[in-house]
Order: structure tokens, then sequence, then C-alpha cells
């Protein structure tokens, strides 16, 4: 391959990291609605991961993280009606926009402590 992690032929994957600040007072509905989302979005077709983190070092400062095999299941999801839902849910928790951004992989390798990062087997 071309791209290590990557098979010939195939366009990377996408990574999502959308970082937000939620107001103190609005935290637990927040952790209610992200997490419901989170669930129901890793078992959509195409989702290999969905996360939401917290900022240990930022209070009211959160992570999501996503991948997805392609843009067309990333597509598919933006227009799955909970996943509106959400959106317009997140929107007024939020203390400030949404930082999201799209991000299509090259390659994937791992981080080998004895020899640095080696390709995935």
């Amino acid at each position: 391959s071309a791209r290590p992690g990557v098979p010939d032929g195939m366009p990377g994957m996408i990574v999502v990291t959308a970082r937000v600040r939620v107001p103190a007072e609005a935290a637990e509905r927040f952790a209610e609605v992200s997490t419901g989302m989170c669930s129901r979005s890793r078992e959509e077709e195409g989702c290999r991961s969905y996360r939401v983190y917290a900022d240990l070092e930022q209070p009211s400062h959160y992570l999501f993280l996503e991948e997805w095999e392609d843009d067309a299941s990333l597509q598919r999801h933006f227009t799955e009606p909970r996943t509106q839902a959400f959106l317009a849910d997140l929107g007024g928790l939020l203390a400030e926009p949404a930082d999201a951004l799209f991000h299509t992989t090259a390659s994937t390798m791992r981080l080998d402590p004895a020899v640095g990062l080696v390709p995935l087997d």
C-alpha cells in the first residue's frame, strides 16, 4: 500500500474533532445529550468511533472525537434526523459556537516505545 494502514484505492478515514465549552449550569444536560448521541452514532454504518472527552486542564471544555470510514458515511450521519436534533440541542447548551474540524487521514501508525512509529499490522 502507498499509504501505511490504508488499503490501496481506499481514501483515508475521516477524523472529526469538535471542541466545545459548556457553562457549568448546562453540564448535566450536556452530558445526557452528548453521551446519548455518541452511543447512537456508534451504531451507524461507517462509524468506527464516536466519543466525548472532558478536558482535565480546562474545566467546562470538552472534545468530541469521531472516526468515520469514509465521506459517504459521515454525510449520511449528518442527514439523520437525530443528528439534526442533537445539533439543535447542543447549540443551546454551549457558551460559544463549537470548533469542529474534519481531517482525512493519509496513513495510520502505532507507537512502539522501543523503536518509534511503526505501520499497523
